[in-house]
């Protein structure tokens, strides 16, 4: 009988020790998400959307402030572009929805759907226009609209939508889709023109006195892959709350063609193409060509990581989850960029290269390390960790990664993220915080994403 009592005692000791350990265990995971601790991507998270939010709601015109300087001082330059009123309107329409409680994100993405809604749409042609100048008796760029930045109108309504249940706003996201669909669908090859103009003898206009090329968007007539894949975020974005046939049919469209024919053997998007889909390439050229002309091809290694998790995203709103092409694809993606376009030891994301023939051997080009492509590079990393847990490249880059983020990319000292990492652009200090072409995009995804990853588990 002592015997019996005796290994029962110790019996349940073992279970009591176990439980305090495995308690222990599963505090500590839920303290610390792939090496790195929760409380240190929540302070960054909060500082970053408290350095825009409600600083760039501007009470003046409506809409969103662009320019801020270093220290986050205003810019004298005030000039608005589609491209960053959507995305500050995304941006706080998805802090809205993580932070229900904090109503500063409420506020600021009502204030930039109105702006959005009643000052940049074309009462005429349809399309929201590309610019919006505060202090000009004409506010509005006429020439051409972009499906780049109407991709982005798209996406940041159609996360509007989620917070603001009016059907007003859901008709807005109808709205845009609409317009693209009769604007710029390529009903013959599929896909998406990137420009739209009201006078179309542009597209038959030399290149050299083209008003679209003289912009730097590239020749009128070629499609391109990054309005493509920001199509699919925003048509995959729209399905969600607006889960029709058509819509459904385009993600579907938009997702097999970045999948299928953006996507290289090589494992990399092709930037430009024809309408027909054959890729624009220099291969042919000489290599001092390739190298001074690098802006219609080369391997961007940001929109590559950046591609790898839309394509997933894409495929899930589609099916529920990703579909195993898809996934084959958007890893193949991920590890191309893994092999070729970080610095040793994940120490930043590089910014360009190329495959040289014929030895197909991957050298840089550019190796500046942008803010955009270290924030798309981290939580993708962070996807892939969780879809292949047995890889553990994944998760040790996503590591390194955040390391790297932390010391050369966030400002410390006045908030906010640098232009590019300091390593390699130690300029960029004094560079403007905020700009037409850097909100709280990129960086607040990111965040936002590992965020949500690190609170689910």
């Amino acid at each position: 009988m002592k015997t019996f009592t005796r290994l029962v005692s110790i019996s349940i000791a073992v279970i009591f020790v176990t439980y305090l350990f495995t308690g222990c265990k599963s505090a500590r995971n839920k303290s610390v998400y792939l090496g790195v601790e929760v409380a240190t991507i929540d302070t960054e998270l909060n500082n970053l959307l408290q350095a825009y939010y409600p600083r760039i709601v501007d009470t003046v015109h409506g809409g969103y402030w662009t320019n801020f300087e270093n220290d986050w001082t205003m810019s004298k330059n005030q000039d608005k572009m589609l491209v960053t009123q959507a995305r500050g309107l995304w941006a706080a329409s998805r802090a809205a929805e993580l932070f229900p409680d904090n109503p500063v994100y409420r506020r600021a993405a009502d204030h930039g759907y109105q702006f959005l809604t009643a000052q940049m749409w074309d009462t005429l042609y349809g399309g929201f226009y590309q610019d919006y100048y505060s202090d000009s008796s004409q506010h509005i760029d006429k020439s051409f609209k972009l499906t780049y930045g109407n991709a982005f109108a798209l996406y940041g309504l159609a996360q509007y939508a989620k917070i603001n249940k009016d059907p007003a706003v859901l008709n807005w996201v109808r709205k845009s889709f609409n317009w693209l669909e009769t604007a710029v669908h390529d009903s013959v090859y599929k896909g998406y023109f990137f420009v739209w103009v009201p006078d179309k003898s542009v597209f038959e206009k030399p290149l050299s006195n083209n008003i679209v090329m003289l912009s730097n968007w590239g020749n009128p007539n070629w499609k391109d892959q990054n309005s493509s894949i920001h199509l699919m975020e925003a048509l995959t974005a729209a399905y969600q709350v607006l889960p029709e046939e058509v819509v459904r049919i385009r993600l579907a469209e938009i997702t097999e063609l970045v999948r299928d024919s953006m996507v290289n053997q090589h494992g990399y998007l092709n930037l430009y193409f024809t309408r027909e889909w054959e890729p624009i390439s220099h291969a042919d050229s000489s290599r001092d060509y390739i190298i001074k002309n690098p802006q219609f091809d080369h391997i961007s290694f940001g929109h590559n990581i950046e591609t790898a998790y839309l394509l997933v995203d894409a495929s899930k709103a589609l099916y529920g989850t990703v579909d195993s092409v898809t996934l084959r694809i958007a890893k193949k993606l991920i590890d191309h960029t893994i092999g070729y376009g970080f610095d040793k030891d994940f120490y930043g994301l590089l910014d360009k290269g190329y495959m040289f023939s014929p030895a197909n051997k991957v050298e840089i080009l550019d190796s500046v390390k942008v803010w955009w492509a270290q924030a798309e590079a981290w939580h993708a990393l962070a996807l892939f960790a969780n879809l292949y847990p047995q890889e553990k490249i994944y998760q040790e880059a996503f590591g390194k990664m955040w390391l790297y983020i932390q010391k050369e990319l966030i400002d410390h000292k006045y908030g906010g993220w640098y232009n590019a990492g300091l390593d390699k652009s130690p300029e960029t200090i004094k560079e403007r915080k905020a700009q037409p072409w850097k909100g709280c995009y990129h960086d607040g995804r990111a965040l936002m994403q590992v965020y949500t990853y690190a609170h689910e588990k």
